[in-house]
């Protein structure tokens, strides 16, 4: 299991080590104040990272355009109101780590985008215009957020001290989580839609695989949806994943969630030395598991 742990340790630290390009922030001022807007958050992959232009082949871009030809953002309460929202304009907080910032955390989406988010929000949707709402949300976020801590206390090996410090790691997690969607949720108010995403598995198409074989893939996998109730065939104790904490938190606030692993091909992955980002084959994918849900 320690041959595991020197995995996931390399595993983690390259999500703080590669290098991201800087997203830059919109605004309110750059909105159209009488349009309805569609508004994401997160991390390097809400931002598009991998994508060959995240600004138009990132998820959330593809994402908006997909919203802006099926989504019914009409106020008309009528049968009669005709599908698309062609005037749907795209707001993107979200961002990649660089050379001063470090990755996107919880706590970081609540101290840089939420200041911006929630108070666009506020007024939008407590205005008298429905015409001007803010229609989607949708939030990516948890890759960054439990590395440094649990990497120290596991460097040894899986061990017990390493297992409780794991699984404190990902209680402060959930609870930074939940201080970002609870106010998005009371912000947005009941009927906005607000969904979380998800990751997938990319370690099978970069260099740990080559390096270390399957062990690499189920510990990854292990990061993301949780232990199989086992850790070191002794301790007998199931370890959250990131995935795990994250649909807990979107059912606690009306929230949905966007399953994205288990959905990719290797091909989507960008590979080699990156061990976490997607191509835009991938965005593709993970806008659809958006649009399934913001369709309905």
């Amino acid at each position: 299991m320690r041959h595991l742990k020197r995995i996931w340790v390399m595993t983690m630290t390259m999500a703080l080590v590669v290098g991201f390009t800087s997203a830059a922030y919109a605004t309110q001022t750059d909105l159209v104040p009488g349009n309805p807007v569609y508004l994401t958050l997160g991390d390097s992959w809400g931002y598009g990272q991998g994508a060959t232009d995240p600004a138009t082949s990132g998820y959330a871009a593809v994402l908006a355009g997909t919203l802006a030809e099926d989504l019914d953002c009409s106020p008309a309460q009528s049968e009669n109101a005709v599908d698309g929202c062609k005037h749907l304009q795209h707001l993107n907080l979200a961002r990649g780590a660089t050379e001063t910032l470090p990755g996107v955390t919880a706590p970081i989406v609540a101290s840089e985008q939420l200041p911006v988010a929630i108070p666009m929000i506020e007024a939008r949707n407590g205005d008298m215009n429905p015409a001007n709402d803010i229609e989607a949300i949708t939030l990516h976020v948890g890759g960054n957020d439990v590395t440094g801590p649990i990497q120290a206390a596991c460097i040894d090996g899986i061990d017990p001290t390493c297992v409780a410090v794991w699984m404190t790691e990902m209680a402060v997690f959930e609870a930074d989580l939940q201080a970002v969607v609870a106010p998005l949720r009371s912000a947005a108010g009941d009927e906005t839609p607000i969904v979380l995403g998800t990751y997938d598995n990319p370690v099978a198409t970069c260099w740990l695989f080559d390096a270390f074989g399957p062990e690499a893939v189920f510990l990854g996998a292990m990061l993301l949806e949780g232990s199989p109730g086992f850790v070191d065939g002794q301790l007998g104790v199931h370890l959250d994943g990131i995935h795990e904490v994250v649909r807990r938190v979107a059912s606690a606030n009306g929230a949905q969630v966007a399953e994205s692993f288990g959905t990719l091909d290797p091909g989507d992955f960008v590979g080699g030395s990156d061990c976490l980002h997607i191509r835009d084959s991938g965005h593709q994918k993970v806008a659809a598991t958006f649009a399934t849900i913001l369709e309905d």
